[in-house]
Protein backbone atom coordinates (compact mmCIF):
# COMPACT_ATOMS: atom_id res chain seq x y z
CA UNK A 1 0.00 0.00 0.00
CA UNK A 2 1.27 3.32 -0.86
CA UNK A 3 1.21 6.04 1.80
CA UNK A 4 0.74 9.97 1.03
CA UNK A 5 2.46 12.17 3.27
CA UNK A 6 -0.98 13.17 4.82
CA UNK A 7 -1.16 9.15 5.61
CA UNK A 8 2.30 8.97 6.88
CA UNK A 9 1.85 11.77 8.99
CA UNK A 10 -1.42 10.28 10.38
CA UNK A 11 -0.19 6.99 11.41
CA UNK A 12 3.12 8.87 13.17
CA UNK A 13 1.05 10.76 15.43
CA UNK A 14 -1.94 8.37 16.03
CA UNK A 15 -1.04 4.98 16.06
CA UNK A 16 0.50 2.85 19.34
CA UNK A 17 3.78 1.37 17.97
CA UNK A 18 3.97 -1.36 21.36
CA UNK A 19 1.08 -3.17 22.61
CA UNK A 20 1.01 -1.61 26.09
CA UNK A 21 1.46 1.47 24.15
CA UNK A 22 4.80 2.38 25.92
CA UNK A 23 5.82 5.33 23.91
CA UNK A 24 7.98 8.55 24.67
CA UNK A 25 4.86 11.04 23.56
CA UNK A 26 1.22 9.74 24.25
CA UNK A 27 -0.22 9.08 20.29
CA UNK A 28 -3.42 11.80 19.77
CA UNK A 29 -6.60 10.27 19.83
CA UNK A 30 -9.30 10.57 16.99
CA UNK A 31 -10.53 13.85 18.58
CA UNK A 32 -7.29 15.55 19.35
CA UNK A 33 -6.07 14.49 15.88
CA UNK A 34 -9.42 16.03 14.52
CA UNK A 35 -8.88 19.06 16.67
CA UNK A 36 -4.87 19.26 15.21
CA UNK A 37 -6.47 18.80 11.40
CA UNK A 38 -8.36 21.16 12.06
CA UNK A 39 -5.53 23.92 13.17
CA UNK A 40 -3.54 22.44 10.39
CA UNK A 41 -6.19 23.82 7.91
CA UNK A 42 -6.04 26.90 9.05
CA UNK A 43 -2.54 27.47 8.82
CA UNK A 44 0.15 28.34 6.21
CA UNK A 45 0.63 24.69 6.24
CA UNK A 46 -2.67 23.61 5.38
CA UNK A 47 -2.21 19.60 5.20
CA UNK A 48 -1.03 17.81 8.11
CA UNK A 49 1.69 15.96 5.75
CA UNK A 50 3.29 19.12 5.87
CA UNK A 51 4.28 18.85 9.47
CA UNK A 52 7.15 16.28 8.91
CA UNK A 53 9.68 19.27 8.05
CA UNK A 54 8.60 21.56 10.49
CA UNK A 55 10.54 21.96 14.14
CA UNK A 56 9.17 23.22 17.42
CA UNK A 57 9.72 26.76 17.04
CA UNK A 58 7.50 26.49 13.69
CA UNK A 59 5.17 23.98 15.00
CA UNK A 60 4.19 26.88 17.76
CA UNK A 61 4.17 29.98 15.75
CA UNK A 62 2.48 28.04 12.84
CA UNK A 63 0.03 26.25 15.13
CA UNK A 64 -0.36 28.78 17.67
CA UNK A 65 0.19 25.94 20.47
CA UNK A 66 2.31 25.64 23.22
CA UNK A 67 5.83 24.19 24.01
CA UNK A 68 4.75 21.67 25.25
CA UNK A 69 2.06 20.26 22.74
CA UNK A 70 4.64 20.80 19.68
CA UNK A 71 7.15 18.91 21.68
CA UNK A 72 4.30 16.40 22.07
CA UNK A 73 3.90 16.10 17.57
CA UNK A 74 7.90 17.11 17.27
CA UNK A 75 8.31 13.49 19.26
CA UNK A 76 5.63 11.49 17.39
CA UNK A 77 6.24 12.42 14.23
CA UNK A 78 10.46 11.88 14.63
CA UNK A 79 9.35 8.36 15.34
CA UNK A 80 9.65 7.49 11.34
CA UNK A 81 12.29 4.72 11.41
CA UNK A 82 10.42 2.82 13.65
CA UNK A 83 7.47 3.14 12.32
CA UNK A 84 8.48 2.01 8.95
CA UNK A 85 9.60 -0.83 10.69
CA UNK A 86 6.90 -1.45 12.18
CA UNK A 87 4.23 -1.19 9.41
CA UNK A 88 6.71 -4.16 7.51
CA UNK A 89 6.27 -6.23 10.02
CA UNK A 90 2.74 -6.62 9.92
CA UNK A 91 3.00 -6.44 6.22
CA UNK A 92 5.08 -9.95 6.60
CA UNK A 93 2.04 -11.08 8.50
CA UNK A 94 -0.33 -10.35 6.04
CA UNK A 95 -1.78 -7.03 7.92
CA UNK A 96 -1.94 -4.00 6.34
CA UNK A 97 -2.24 -0.36 8.15
CA UNK A 98 -5.48 1.97 6.33
CA UNK A 99 -5.55 5.46 7.14
CA UNK A 100 -9.01 7.98 6.58
CA UNK A 101 -6.48 9.11 3.36
CA UNK A 102 -6.29 6.41 1.96
CA UNK A 103 -8.93 5.02 -0.90
CA UNK A 104 -9.40 1.87 1.09
CA UNK A 105 -11.03 3.62 3.99
CA UNK A 106 -14.88 2.64 3.96
CA UNK A 107 -16.56 5.57 2.92
CA UNK A 108 -19.57 5.11 4.87
CA UNK A 109 -17.03 5.16 8.13
CA UNK A 110 -16.74 8.38 7.30
CA UNK A 111 -20.23 8.98 6.59
CA UNK A 112 -22.03 7.33 9.69
CA UNK A 113 -19.24 8.20 12.20
CA UNK A 114 -18.05 11.82 11.28
CA UNK A 115 -15.54 12.80 13.58
CA UNK A 116 -15.82 10.39 15.84
CA UNK A 117 -14.14 7.79 12.86
CA UNK A 118 -10.99 6.55 13.45
CA UNK A 119 -8.18 7.96 11.73
CA UNK A 120 -6.61 4.46 11.45
CA UNK A 121 -7.07 0.77 11.43
CA UNK A 122 -5.88 -2.80 10.78
CA UNK A 123 -6.84 -5.05 7.74
CA UNK A 124 -6.09 -8.59 7.13
CA UNK A 125 -7.77 -10.18 4.33
CA UNK A 126 -10.05 -9.09 1.24
CA UNK A 127 -9.88 -5.32 0.76
CA UNK A 128 -12.96 -5.32 -1.34
CA UNK A 129 -15.15 -6.81 1.29
CA UNK A 130 -14.84 -3.62 3.28
CA UNK A 131 -17.42 -1.56 0.48
CA UNK A 132 -19.90 -4.51 0.04
CA UNK A 133 -23.33 -4.29 1.67
CA UNK A 134 -22.39 -6.43 5.34
CA UNK A 135 -25.36 -7.99 7.86
CA UNK A 136 -24.06 -7.96 10.84
CA UNK A 137 -24.97 -10.64 13.80
CA UNK A 138 -23.60 -9.67 17.29
CA UNK A 139 -22.88 -11.25 20.74
CA UNK A 140 -20.67 -11.20 22.98
CA UNK A 141 -19.07 -14.83 24.56
CA UNK A 142 -20.05 -16.64 27.29
CA UNK A 143 -23.27 -17.10 26.76
CA UNK A 144 -24.11 -20.46 25.73
CA UNK A 145 -25.74 -20.52 21.93
CA UNK A 146 -29.26 -22.26 22.52
CA UNK A 147 -30.46 -24.43 19.35
CA UNK A 148 -33.26 -21.49 18.95
CA UNK A 149 -30.32 -18.71 18.43
CA UNK A 150 -28.31 -20.94 16.48
CA UNK A 151 -30.95 -21.65 13.91
CA UNK A 152 -31.70 -18.05 13.99
CA UNK A 153 -28.02 -17.30 13.17
CA UNK A 154 -28.08 -19.89 10.36
CA UNK A 155 -31.33 -17.97 8.84
CA UNK A 156 -29.48 -14.91 8.78
CA UNK A 157 -26.09 -16.18 7.34
CA UNK A 158 -27.76 -18.23 4.39
CA UNK A 159 -30.28 -15.38 3.50
CA UNK A 160 -27.79 -12.80 4.10
CA UNK A 161 -25.27 -14.16 1.94
CA UNK A 162 -28.30 -15.46 -1.04
CA UNK A 163 -29.02 -11.77 -0.92
CA UNK A 164 -25.23 -10.52 -1.28
CA UNK A 165 -24.50 -9.33 1.94
CA UNK A 166 -21.04 -10.16 3.46
CA UNK A 167 -21.39 -11.61 7.18
CA UNK A 168 -20.06 -9.60 9.62
CA UNK A 169 -19.05 -10.20 13.91
CA UNK A 170 -16.96 -9.47 16.20
CA UNK A 171 -14.97 -12.36 15.81
CA UNK A 172 -15.73 -13.77 19.39
CA UNK A 173 -16.75 -17.32 20.85
CA UNK A 174 -20.26 -18.22 20.58
CA UNK A 175 -22.67 -15.87 18.31
CA UNK A 176 -19.91 -14.75 16.50
CA UNK A 177 -17.76 -18.22 15.68
CA UNK A 178 -21.85 -19.71 15.04
CA UNK A 179 -22.21 -17.18 12.10
CA UNK A 180 -18.78 -17.84 10.86
CA UNK A 181 -19.28 -21.52 10.76
CA UNK A 182 -22.18 -21.06 8.50
CA UNK A 183 -20.47 -18.90 6.06
CA UNK A 184 -17.82 -21.14 5.76
CA UNK A 185 -20.97 -23.94 5.11
CA UNK A 186 -23.30 -21.36 2.80
CA UNK A 187 -20.20 -20.34 0.93
CA UNK A 188 -20.52 -17.04 2.05
CA UNK A 189 -17.78 -14.03 2.83
CA UNK A 190 -17.38 -12.56 6.22
CA UNK A 191 -15.86 -9.43 7.81
CA UNK A 192 -14.32 -9.63 11.70
CA UNK A 193 -14.22 -6.39 13.18
CA UNK A 194 -11.97 -7.27 16.70
CA UNK A 195 -11.36 -6.03 20.10
CA UNK A 196 -7.75 -7.13 20.28
CA UNK A 197 -5.45 -10.31 19.66
CA UNK A 198 -5.62 -9.55 16.03
CA UNK A 199 -2.18 -10.86 15.14
CA UNK A 200 -3.24 -14.51 16.86
CA UNK A 201 -6.39 -14.49 16.18
CA UNK A 202 -6.07 -14.24 11.72
CA UNK A 203 -4.37 -17.78 12.15
CA UNK A 204 -7.46 -19.55 14.13
CA UNK A 205 -8.83 -22.57 12.35
CA UNK A 206 -12.15 -21.24 10.23
CA UNK A 207 -10.83 -17.76 9.59
CA UNK A 208 -7.63 -18.48 8.23
CA UNK A 209 -9.53 -20.92 6.01
CA UNK A 210 -11.92 -17.71 4.92
CA UNK A 211 -8.46 -15.35 4.87
CA UNK A 212 -6.67 -18.29 2.16
CA UNK A 213 -9.52 -18.00 -0.28
CA UNK A 214 -10.04 -14.67 -0.38
CA UNK A 215 -14.01 -14.72 1.60
CA UNK A 216 -13.18 -13.07 4.30
CA UNK A 217 -11.54 -9.90 6.25
CA UNK A 218 -10.26 -8.46 9.39
CA UNK A 219 -10.00 -5.15 11.09
CA UNK A 220 -9.31 -3.55 14.21
CA UNK A 221 -8.49 -0.34 15.71
CA UNK A 222 -6.07 -1.98 18.06
CA UNK A 223 -2.45 -2.39 17.63
CA UNK A 224 -2.81 -6.18 16.30
CA UNK A 225 -1.06 -7.47 19.53
CA UNK A 226 -3.06 -5.71 21.80
CA UNK A 227 -5.08 -7.95 24.04
CA UNK A 228 -8.69 -7.98 24.32
CA UNK A 229 -10.86 -5.37 26.92
CA UNK A 230 -14.08 -4.13 27.17
CA UNK A 231 -13.08 -0.60 26.51
CA UNK A 232 -11.62 -2.16 22.68
CA UNK A 233 -14.78 -3.73 22.26
CA UNK A 234 -16.57 -0.78 23.03
CA UNK A 235 -14.56 0.68 20.23
CA UNK A 236 -14.92 -1.87 18.05
CA UNK A 237 -18.14 -2.37 17.81
CA UNK A 238 -18.84 1.74 16.94
CA UNK A 239 -17.18 0.11 13.50
CA UNK A 240 -19.70 -2.58 13.25
CA UNK A 241 -22.20 -1.31 13.50
CA UNK A 242 -21.35 1.73 11.62
CA UNK A 243 -20.18 -0.70 8.47
CA UNK A 244 -23.63 -2.69 8.69
CA UNK A 245 -26.56 -2.14 6.59
CA UNK A 246 -28.72 -4.11 9.67
CA UNK A 247 -27.37 -5.52 13.25
CA UNK A 248 -28.98 -8.74 14.85
CA UNK A 249 -28.16 -8.70 18.58
CA UNK A 250 -28.54 -11.97 20.15
CA UNK A 251 -27.16 -10.94 23.73
CA UNK A 252 -24.97 -8.34 25.69
CA UNK A 253 -24.06 -7.45 29.21
CA UNK A 254 -24.74 -3.85 28.55
CA UNK A 255 -21.27 -2.83 28.38
CA UNK A 256 -20.19 -3.04 24.58
CA UNK A 257 -21.60 0.20 23.06
CA UNK A 258 -24.75 -0.95 21.90
CA UNK A 259 -26.94 1.76 23.18
CA UNK A 260 -24.34 4.63 21.71
CA UNK A 261 -24.79 2.87 18.28
CA UNK A 262 -28.34 3.37 18.47
CA UNK A 263 -28.20 6.86 19.78
CA UNK A 264 -25.77 8.54 17.33
CA UNK A 265 -27.77 6.44 14.44
CA UNK A 266 -24.31 4.15 13.52
CA UNK A 267 -26.70 2.09 11.57
CA UNK A 268 -30.60 2.35 11.40
CA UNK A 269 -32.01 -0.99 11.39
CA UNK A 270 -30.69 -2.61 14.83
CA UNK A 271 -32.39 -5.64 15.80
CA UNK A 272 -32.31 -7.13 19.85
CA UNK A 273 -33.37 -10.98 19.72
CA UNK A 274 -36.42 -10.74 22.52
CA UNK A 275 -35.68 -14.30 23.68
CA UNK A 276 -32.48 -12.43 26.01
CA UNK A 277 -33.91 -10.70 28.92
CA UNK A 278 -30.39 -8.41 28.51
CA UNK A 279 -31.53 -6.94 25.01
CA UNK A 280 -34.77 -5.34 27.06
CA UNK A 281 -32.82 -2.22 27.60
CA UNK A 282 -31.59 -1.75 23.39
CA UNK A 283 -35.70 -2.18 22.51
CA UNK A 284 -36.42 -0.24 25.35
CA UNK A 285 -34.00 3.02 23.75
CA UNK A 286 -35.09 2.46 19.94
CA UNK A 287 -33.73 -1.68 18.85
CA UNK A 288 -36.43 -3.28 16.46
CA UNK A 289 -37.62 -6.18 19.06
CA UNK A 290 -36.86 -9.82 16.93
CA UNK A 291 -39.03 -12.54 17.61
CA UNK A 292 -38.90 -15.62 15.11
CA UNK A 293 -36.15 -14.77 12.56
CA UNK A 294 -36.58 -17.89 10.44
CA UNK A 295 -40.00 -16.55 9.08
CA UNK A 296 -39.15 -13.11 8.68
CA UNK A 297 -39.40 -12.43 5.24
CA UNK A 298 -35.86 -11.32 4.24
CA UNK A 299 -36.35 -10.17 0.64
CA UNK A 300 -38.97 -7.73 1.82
CA UNK A 301 -36.37 -5.99 4.76
CA UNK A 302 -33.56 -6.07 2.29
CA UNK A 303 -34.77 -3.35 0.15
CA UNK A 304 -35.73 -1.48 3.71
CA UNK A 305 -32.36 -1.82 4.31
CA UNK A 306 -30.55 -0.51 1.52
CA UNK A 307 -32.92 1.51 0.67
CA UNK A 308 -33.91 3.74 3.94
CA UNK A 309 -31.36 5.40 5.91
CA UNK A 310 -34.02 6.60 8.66
CA UNK A 311 -37.43 4.30 8.61
CA UNK A 312 -37.25 1.76 10.75
CA UNK A 313 -39.95 -1.37 10.79
CA UNK A 314 -40.82 -3.66 13.39
CA UNK A 315 -40.05 -7.35 12.01
CA UNK A 316 -43.60 -8.05 13.14
CA UNK A 317 -44.98 -6.05 10.39
CA UNK A 318 -43.07 -8.45 7.75
CA UNK A 319 -44.62 -11.67 9.11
Amino acid sequence: MNYSDDAFVTMLLSMALSPNKEEYARPYSTQELKRLEERVHKSSLFHIGKLMNVDISGLMFKLDISEEEAYRIFTLLNRSVQLSYTVENYLRQGIEVVTCHNEEYPQRLKRRMEDAAPPVFYRCGNAELLSRPMLAIVGISGVKTSPEVRDSIETLVRNGTRLGYTILTGGELGVSRVAMNFALEYGGTLVEVLGGDMAAHVHEDGIAELLAVGRAAVISVEHPEALFTVSHAIARNKLLFSLAEAAFVFNTDGKRGELDAIRNRYCDWIYAWIGYANNQPLIARGAIAAGNIPEMDFDALSRHWKNSQSEQMSLFDML
